[in-house]
């Protein structure tokens, strides 16, 4: 598939000019996976994989789109139509290089890995049998996963992310950019002994809290959940059990046979109704939730990148304070004069700086003094700067997230709400047929 001609160029160096690299001159009109498939790796080992088609429409101009806008450009002999296939592990590499290079981002989660099965442990997917309805979830999963970076008002401009959606060598791409090396850098700083910030800022502090209070509710809705299942599934245990004793009745009984039929049937299509129910509490209720939850990874990850970066202004501060009291120290020698003057007495690091070739007088010594700690209080400057910057650009980001949260959570509640209706309309219709088939008599 050829390129974009709008598409920029490709650069092989790894600065962070490049990683942020913007796409200013393409919209995204619509982005949809429309199917999965088995393919077979090229390899020795020939391993066998299920990959996703995306199919990206795109247009040329800035700004964003409305529904109506993209249903017009749709039909416009202008827009540009992509189709690659992806595998689950190149969306995770995504994820990862988008993590890594916004840290102050709150990037949307990925479906699942693993399938969980009625013990509730997990497993990996394999290829004994295809778990069509696992995929399924997945592929919708991913989809979700594309629209929110294709709706983000940063990552939708991501050069990285709109080479994904296209180039089928973007894999080798992102690698050949050394991001990896940059993020296990950072992770390491993650093991260090993180000091209390000086300030914690409420907005961090928010996340926090939200990611901590959804985990516990999570997880109070998943036994409530589980009861309310197992009394459910009694409940239509029940009507199936009904229905099969109207349905034997009715053998036996010549007056009242039509009635208990009409009965029989009406009991045996609400009691297996009830995996039609499942699924679609599953689709409309459990599984947006589920995203939330994964969201918390993603929330406690700016927060710790913001803890990182906190620690590193705290010891920025703390070498400039040593560079400090060194300088006033030679200073003081320099006053007190009259004796053996510091240079005359002996000492490794004097002797260390003599074999360098460096300056041991006192004139020299408090020179380089000088300079560390001006070189220190540019660092703690840096630090500053980027510890402000981040902690603004995560502001506006989760400003931006709470609002989309605001607006999932109601339409996840209005979706519940209207499935108990249609259930419990279910059921009242049930057995009012039913007394309408006895009402003939």
């Amino acid at each position: 598939m050829a390129e974009d001609s709008n598409s920029p160029e490709r650069t092989g160096e790894g600065t962070q000019k490049d990683y942020q690299k913007e796409v200013r001159d393409v919209r995204l009109l619509n982005v949809s996976i429309k199917g999965y498939d088995k393919k077979t790796g090229t390899g020795f080992t020939k391993e066998e994989y299920y990959a996703f088609r995306i199919i990206t429409i795109t247009a040329v101009g800035e700004g964003e789109v409305s529904e109506m806008e993209a249903m017009r450009a749709a039909l416009d002999d202008k827009r540009t139509r992509y189709e690659v296939w992806r595998r689950y592990t190149e969306f995770e590499l995504l994820k990862h290089f988008l993590g890594t290079v916004y840290r102050y981002i709150i990037v949307p989660p990925l479906p699942e890995k693993a399938i969980k099965g009625s013990s509730g442990l997990l497993s990996k997917l394999t290829f004994a049998g295809e778990d069509t309805e696992f995929l399924l979830r997945r592929q919708q999963g991913l989809e979700i996963f594309l629209v929110r970076l294709s709706r983000h008002p940063v990552l939708n401009k991501s050069y990285w992310f709109h080479d994904f959606l296209h180039n089928p060598t973007w894999k080798e791409a992102v690698t050949q950019t050394g991001f990896s090396t940059k993020a296990e850098s950072f992770m390491q700083s993650l093991t260090l002994q993180i000091s209390k910030n000086k300030a914690d800022e409420s907005i961090l502090q928010d996340m926090k809290r939200f990611s901590s209070e959804l985990e516990e509710t999570f997880k109070s809705l998943v036994e409530i959940r589980s009861k309310m299942i197992e009394t459910l599934n009694s409940i239509y245990k029940v009507h199936g059990n009904y229905g099969r004793v109207y349905s034997e009745w009715a053998g036996i009984e010549n007056t009242l046979a039509t009635p208990l039929q009409i009965a029989s049937g009406v009991m045996d299509s609400y009691s297996e109704s009830i995996e039609n129910y499942m699924d679609e509490e599953c689709l409309r209720y459990f599984l947006p939730l589920r995203e939330y939850i994964a969201y918390c990874e993603s929330l406690r990850a700016v927060v710790h990148n913001h803890a990182v970066l906190q620690h590193t202004w705290d010891k920025a501060e703390q070498n400039r304070n040593a560079r400090s009291e060194a300088k006033e120290a030679i200073e003081r020698e320099g006053q007190a004069g009259g004796g053996a003057t510091p240079s005359s007495k002996f000492s490794m690091k004097a002797l260390s700086t003599r074999l360098k070739g460096g300056d041991t007088s006192h004139e020299g010594r408090l020179a380089k003094a000088v300079q560390d700690l001006h070189d220190a209080e540019e660092a703690v400057g840096v630090a500053r700067r980027e510890l402000e910057a981040f902690t603004e650009k995560a502001r506006v980001d989760y400003e931006r997230f709470c609002v989309q949260r605001t607006a999932d959570f109601r339409s996840l509640l209005v979706n519940y709400v209207q499935l108990q209706m249609h259930v419990h309309r279910k059921g009242i219709t049930t057995w009012e047929k039913m007394k309408q088939g006895f009402e003939i008599l």
